[in-house]
């Protein structure tokens, strides 16, 4: 096959010749292997196919040249995991293979690494602003800078290089380092006896990374949704939670309300009978499953990756089909066991959250549509500017009276740093003013992170907002991101107003000063046990 050299633009006549042929052999095997088979429209999909999609082509064993976008890769990945048959002879198997659509050639040990490069030049060669990125770029801009992600691209540009017969991955790092040397010994030469000159300063050595701490990833704070949240999901959430900052807890609120409304999405739909009940039901539940796979993160992606690689050996295959084999061979047995698992991971659970208590009010987002009757409403109350008001439960009762009771649980004290912690004694406060919330004897002990009297806005009627989690007694703190903490009733009712244009607004509550203290140094204890 000729190359057409028209195409190939020349390097620019500043640089060295020997940059510049490394660079053009570079594009001229870029451009050779992408001749193959240039399509507009993705042949599956018929979408517009992404300059990412001609860089990384499916690694077909037969070289067919067959390729496909980056949405079909991660569809086909999908429906791989889905949908079982059941032969004759008892065992199951899987009803979509992952392999070439064209010559049905085995894609299974380098599928995932072409869609995880895919992802990665997406972000990387991005011209997009970052501030226009959906949360899934974020974060996956984020696990990029991980050193795991960085040895997985790195093997996975290895691996597409040896599959093309090019020696672009080496060449490409020699070129730096060389280039680099070329750069520094530019119009000097060392003397092999004496050295450098005293003029040649060599430059400082680079200033050392900060060490990252590792994050202990806490399923208690996930509201539940720890099933639906990736890897690096449950990560970003636990550092935004523990952070102490209000804004970052405001932000961790946002990620689980959307997870949470992707998982109501497909629960809506309804059934005329009870057969197409049941139906709909199995549809419901693979629509689910599908979705959880497609929102798997790029450290799923890298695992199953690795676990393809590894499973051309069948050792693990065969151990894994003898257990299968005397699960059912005692089903009752297996039932028993992992009913027994199951009490006893709850009971360690609670023993847990009783060490390490979670405050009452946890921080949550909820979205309100203002384009119908607004059926929220608040009243003012003060904050007292204690640490213990996270874990003080706030009641709204009868005429909008408002009172808070203080925990009973000694581990409140150990957690926070306070020396006493009442029973269940009630503190009523009614129509605090701001600035005359005095402790009361009994609080001298509290630990105070704020001045007393900081006005705030309490939940008094949920309304529709009810149904996404909302309850009598939550703080508002936020709007669309926006903090309104030391803000009255009237303000917060006045920026509501100005936000009616907009359709909808996204309110976070309880994510308080209080509250983002609260989280770190439990955190902080849960580290030292």
């Amino acid at each position: 096959m000729e190359r057409d050299s028209s195409k190939i633009t020349p390097p620019s006549s500043t640089r060295s010749s020997r940059s510049s042929t490394r660079q053009l052999h570079s594009l001229e095997s870029r451009v050779s292997i992408a001749s193959i088979m240039v399509l507009d429209d993705c042949p599956i999909c018929l979408n517009g196919m992404q300059q990412t999609d001609y860089d990384h082509l499916l690694q077909c064993e037969h070289h067919c040249g067959f390729n496909m976008c980056k949405n079909c890769i991660e569809s086909l990945l999908a429906s791989s995991k889905d949908d079982f048959q059941e032969a004759s002879d008892g065992n199951r198997h899987v009803k979509v293979y992952l392999h070439c659509p064209n010559c049905r050639s085995d894609l299974s040990q380098t599928i995932r690494d072409t869609l995880l490069l895919r992802k990665a030049d997406e972000i990387i060669l991005s011209t997009t602003q970052p501030s226009e990125w959906s949360p899934s770029q974020i974060l996956l801009e984020k696990a990029l800078h991980t050193p795991s992600v960085q040895q997985a691209i790195k093997q996975a540009r290895k691996l597409e290089a040896e599959y093309l017969g090019r020696d672009d991955f080496e060449s490409s790092e020699l070129m730096m380092k060389e280039d680099a040397l070329f750069v520094e010994e530019w119009g000097f030469e060392a003397d092999c006896i004496r050295g450098v000159h005293d003029s040649f300063r060599a430059p400082p050595p680079p200033e050392p990374l900060p060490r990252e701490e590792a994050v202990r990833i806490d399923p208690t704070l996930f509201a539940g949704l720890d099933f639906a949240l990736s890897e690096d999901q449950r990560l970003e959430v636990t550092e935004l939670m523990t952070s102490g900052d209000p804004a970052r807890l405001s932000e961790a609120a946002e990620i689980l309300h959307t997870v949470a409304q992707q998982l109501l999405t497909p629960m809506k739909r309804t059934s005329v009978s009870a057969s197409t009940n049941s139906l709909s039901k199995k549809g419901q539940a693979r629509t689910l499953r599908k979705s959880l796979t497609r929102r798997s993160s790029v450290f799923q992606l890298i695992a199953e990756a690795e676990e393809a690689h590894v499973g051309a050996h069948s050792e693990e295959k065969k151990i894994h089909e003898a257990c299968d084999a005397a699960l059912r061979g005692n089903i009752h047995r297996s039932r028993v066991a992992q009913h027994r698992n199951l009490e006893r991971e709850l009971r360690l659970q609670a023993d847990f959250q009783k060490r390490f208590p979670l405050p009452v009010r946890m921080p949550k987002a909820v979205e309100v549509d203002l384009t119908i009757p607004f059926d929220m409403e608040f009243v003012d109350f003060t904050w007292e500017g204690t640490l213990l008001d996270a874990y003080s439960k706030i009641s709204v009762g009868f005429r909008n009276s408002v009172s808070q009771s203080r925990p009973s649980n000694a581990n409140v004290a150990k957690i926070l740093g306070n020396s006493y912690v009442a029973d269940q004694s009630t503190s009523t406060a009614m129509g605090c003013v701001v600035g005359l919330c005095i402790a009361e004897q009994f609080n001298m002990d509290d630990v105070y992170i704020a001045l007393p009297g900081e006005a705030r806005v309490l939940i008094s009627h949920t309304g529709h907002s009810g149904k996404q989690g909302a309850v009598r007694g939550d703080v508002l703190t936020h709007i669309d991101r926006v903090a309104v903490a030391g803000k009255d009733v009237n303000h917060v009712l006045m920026l509501l107003h100005s936000k009616r244009n907009k359709g909808r607004v996204m309110l976070t509550l309880n994510a308080e000063r209080s509250v983002a203290e609260a989280l770190k140094r439990r955190a902080a204890a849960i580290i030292d046990m």
